[in-house]
């Protein structure tokens, strides 16, 4: 979660002045269930009548959303693979006979440009007349326009504007910040590291508050010591006084709240300086640019949003992810990942208000779900209380705090911490420890 708060905040500082980190991680004991959505539970079909519908966007013959995408994005990578991820999905749903005798179609695409997000979603609102609306913006100024307009609204999720609005699911829950979690803690104890280093930007509240909670899990799980902190950091720092000071403080694990270029520079100071230490990237699931720069973030550890595709054997949703990309000819990247799982979140709402569906139903049939995680691919989300920031909504927090995770050797990612076919390790979120993580895997028997 703290590379998604990182990336808006870096986008507030660089377009409007400010930059972005969180963590929330967590922990598990053997009552934790197992399993997804309910939609597993529904009469195939139903899933099979044609009934008159009356609803934006819906025709006799299909289904049409949105979406609201950063395509021009000059201080990184574009959001156009979440299109790619949606289209795959849509493709593999239509190709068996679509839903409800309907096909489900991606209309229309708005680049937002980085900063024209609330100009980009009233126009989609004002033309498009979409029945839901997808979203991955960096700065995601046009949420209030549509909880007004109470749009069904799906988002790849590092945008704090997503919390309190009931309309709105994603990939994960509301943000947290500052919330202390166990997976760094654990981490540093799996390493044997004793002094944890944290660096973050000064220029940015989200930043600083990543390294709050970076402090804050180390002192609810005193697993080792933070014996260096620096968050006054400014964009595009060199880091040599940085990096002497933490090999003289003995520190061998830094928990990062920087961009991915800023660990490049880190791990470069690194090897310059021969200092031997774990970055933790939360910014970091990118196979080219790791394979890139290989030797600089060589045994660095990611703990990606969803499962790792490195993890073996692969589940039933990763195979199904690349089959149907490859046949819509896309490449299979982090965000097309990220289409796909949200897809499937509007698709397990659309079957579960049933064949008479409305906008209203769907966002009502999703808030009934305790334990969504689209077959495996994510974590569960209980959407009856993760609407809410955890900071402030303590009883909003998942109950689970987990996590699955790669480690960079020869340029590639090589699974970590895995048990065969347990990807995820989890925590009890009310365990006082570390001590007693399970290893679980979410896909429905």
């Amino acid at each position: 979660m703290r590379a998604r708060i990182l990336m808006v905040g870096v986008a507030i500082a660089l377009v409007a002045a400010a930059c972005g980190n969180s963590g929330s991680s967590g922990k598990t004991s053997s009552t934790i269930p197992v399993g997804g959505s309910t939609a597993s539970s529904i009469d195939p079909n139903s899933l099979k009548q044609h009934l008159p519908v009356t609803a934006p966007g819906v025709t006799d013959t299909e289904i049409r959303v949105a979406a609201v995408l950063t395509e021009t994005n000059p201080i990184g990578a574009t959001f156009s693979p979440v299109a790619d991820g949606i289209n795959a999905y849509f493709k593999m749903i239509n190709d068996g006979g679509g839903l409800y005798g309907r096909q489900l179609k991606l209309t229309n695409v708005h680049d937002d440009q980085l900063g024209q997000n609330a100009q980009a979603v009233q126009a989609s609102l004002s033309s498009d007349k979409a029945f839901a609306t997808f979203v991955a913006s960096i700065l995601f100024t046009g949420a209030k326009a549509l909880a007004r307009a109470n749009q069904p609204t799906f988002i790849w999720n590092i945008n704090p504007e997503f919390a309190g609005k009931n309309n709105m699911f994603a990939d994960k829950g509301a943000l947290c910040f500052k919330c202390p979690g166990h997976i760094l803690p654990w981490i540093a104890k799996q390493l044997g590291a004793t002094k944890v280093g944290i660096i973050a930007y000064g220029v940015s509240a989200e930043s600083t508050d990543c390294a709050d909670g970076i402090q804050a899990s180390f002192a609810k799980y005193p697993t080792a010591k933070v014996v260096y902190e620096d968050k006054s950091l400014p964009f595009a720092a060199g880091l040599a006084a940085q990096v002497t000071a933490m090999k003289n403080a003995g520190v061998t694990l830094i928990g990062t709240c920087i961009d991915g270029n800023e660990s490049f520079t880190l791990g470069k100071e690194m090897q310059r300086q021969g200092m031997q230490a774990v970055q933790e990237l939360p910014f970091g699931y990118d196979p080219d640019f790791v394979a890139k720069n290989a030797d600089v973030f060589e045994n660095a550890i990611v703990s990606p949003q969803f499962v790792a595709f490195e993890h073996q054997p692969r589940i039933p949703e990763i195979q199904k992810l690349y089959e149907w990309a490859q046949k819509i000819g896309k490449p299979v990247k982090e965000l097309t990942a990220g289409g796909w799982i949200i897809a499937d979140e509007f698709v397990t709402g659309l079957k579960l208000a049933g064949p008479s569906f409305s906008q209203q139903k769907v966002i009502d049939a999703l808030n009934t779900l305790t334990s969504y995680t689209d077959n495996g691919f994510i974590q569960p989300i209980d959407w009856t209380k993760q609407h809410q920031e955890p900071l402030g909504h303590p009883e909003a927090q998942s109950k689970l705090d987990c996590g699955n995770f790669v480690k960079v050797t020869a340029g590639k990612f090589v699974p970590l911490y895995a048990e065969p076919d347990k990807p995820w390790v989890c925590f009890n979120r009310t365990d006082p420890t570390v001590d007693n993580p399970q290893h679980l895997s979410f896909v429905t028997p």
